[in-house]
């Protein structure tokens, strides 16, 4: 059974620990919902494309859960310059729920 560790009312992130066999382990959860129906009102309406001709472009909308997947199942940390080419291609394939665009976005390295 986990046990409640701590609560983030700004990000509604839920922390909670397990432990057993002198081992701990955290889980995170999250009600990503409303983040996944915003980025798909955006992504149907066209909302984000605007910015692209100004190099400002919202392409995703990552919650923090999938922030730590990502970090944690894949390595990549998606605030580091170097791995951000695969984050979008994670992003594209496994990931485009959270897509604010229909469109592709890829970096040449």
């Amino acid at each position: 059974m986990s046990k409640f560790i701590d609560f983030d009312p700004l990000r509604g992130v839920e922390t909670r620990e397990d432990s057993y066999e002198g081992h701990i382990q955290l889980h995170y959860r999250q009600d990503v919902e409303p983040v996944l129906e915003l980025a798909k009102a955006e992504r149907i309406d066209g909302l984000t494309d605007h910015g692209i001709k100004n190099d400002l472009w919202l392409y995703a909308r990552i919650p923090p859960v999938v922030i730590l997947e990502l970090r944690f199942k894949h390595g990549i940390d998606i605030f580091k310059r170097d791995h951000l080419k695969r984050a979008f291609q994670l992003i594209n394939s496994e990931y485009p729920w959270l897509k604010t665009t229909e469109k592709r976005h890829t970096l040449a390295h």
